[in-house]
């Protein structure tokens, strides 16, 4: 009898849950949108279709282990080891930046990279600098910051975001610094504590919208995405999560990164995007049946809410999604290395990247899932 309570008691909650998340609710004058992470929904709520492109494969431009990806007008960047790869939206390899050393216009590290008019911006933690290259590789000038910075964002010819992620001296979350003047404009988002710890896969930067950034704060338990603008930083929407365990507040990171491990639970957000009178966000969320994965939600502009989770099952429609790396007009975009297409192609009787002449040895194909 008290199985059968709680098993009511567990099946009411999460009507609630779910009846809660359609309609949306406010709180601090925001919207909070309430995610039920056993929902599923078909891929056609989320994508209308998808084009890819082949990258180029010479000894020039072998690619490894892919840590990080931007999308422009001009150029696909890849960031692989310590080198910036730039191709074409054609694919063709155009020029690298690999520039590791301890000389003049050399860095020991890179955390993280933009490309503007036809500048190739690397920040260097190790050296508490950004390094420009023009698009050739040839060394222009350092941009000093003097603290410690995990990402940032070129917004016109004079400013620029970064971003600390509670790790550095100076204990602000995010600065607007004139890079040409090297000063700081505005600081936003105060902390106490210098956490001295980084997070690979955390992107503070999650979308993109007119007069600046959104963004989001490692580990975040009110899931909150903000915009960044050149003088301010404001809440601009929060999320709820009905998942077994929940993140605990006043935790060190480095100890609450251990603690969430192999969890219930969403450690952070991932991107935000606003189109089509629709807002898409993505997390990762481990399951106990199905490892970690990443999860789309959608609110549709009729307010219904959606969910799936990429990759949980073969969709004969999008074979190739996988979890985005960013979204460029109105895409989601990703990499996928060679292997993953043809064991796809094997498993499921496809042969459209096989037919095109890829192979184990190919550089990966960029993929852009257009959003619905």
């Amino acid at each position: 009898m008290r199985k059968n309570n709680l098993m009511k008691l567990g099946f009411f909650v999460n009507i609630l849950f779910f009846l809660l998340s359609c309609g949306g609710k406010q709180q601090g004058g925001i919207p909070v949108h309430s995610v039920d992470v056993l929902q599923r929904d078909s891929v056609n709520h989320f994508f209308s279709g998808y084009e890819y492109v082949m990258l180029e494969t010479n000894e020039n431009c072998l690619l490894g282990e892919v840590k990080g990806m931007k999308v422009y007008d001009s150029v696909i960047g890849i960031r692989e080891r310590e080198r910036i790869l730039l191709f074409g939206h054609d694919g063709k390899f155009i020029s690298k930046i690999d520039k590791k050393g301890r000389g003049a216009g050399e860095y020991l590290s890179v955390e993280d990279f933009c490309v503007r008019d036809s500048l190739v911006y690397v920040l260097s933690g190790a050296y508490k600098s950004i390094l420009v290259y023009g698009m050739s590789g040839t060394f222009v000038r350092k941009i000093e910051l003097g603290d410690w910075y995990g990402h940032f964002e070129v917004l016109d010819d004079e400013l620029m975001f970064l971003s600390s992620e509670y790790n550095n001296e100076k204990r602000y979350n995010f600065v607007v610094f004139n890079y040409v003047k090297q000063e700081d404009a505005a600081v936003f988002s105060p902390f106490e504590t210098n956490e001295g710890v980084a997070f690979g896969d955390f992107l503070p930067f999650c979308g993109t919208y007119d007069n600046g950034r959104y963004a989001i704060l490692p580990f975040d338990c009110t899931y909150t995405v903000y915009q960044l603008d050149k003088s301010g930083f404001t809440s601009h929407c929060r999320f709820e999560f009905n998942t077994e365990d929940r993140l605990e507040e006043g935790m060190p990171l480095f100890d609450l990164y251990q603690r969430t491990s192999g969890r219930d639970v969403v450690r952070y957000l991932g991107l935000y995007e606003e189109c089509n009178g629709s807002i898409y966000v993505t997390f990762e969320l481990f399951t106990t049946k199905g490892g970690i994965g990443t999860f789309v939600y959608k609110v549709g502009s009729d307010k219904k809410s959606y969910l799936m989770r990429l990759q949980e099952k073969h969709i004969p429609t999008y074979p190739y999604v996988s979890s985005p790396y960013g979204v460029y007009k109105g895409s989601f975009y990703s990499i996928v290395e060679p292997s993953t297409i043809m064991y796809i192609e094997n498993q499921y009787g496809l042969s459209l990247f096989r037919d095109k002449g890829l192979t184990e040895e190919s550089n990966p194909v960029v993929f852009f899932h257009k959003l619905k």
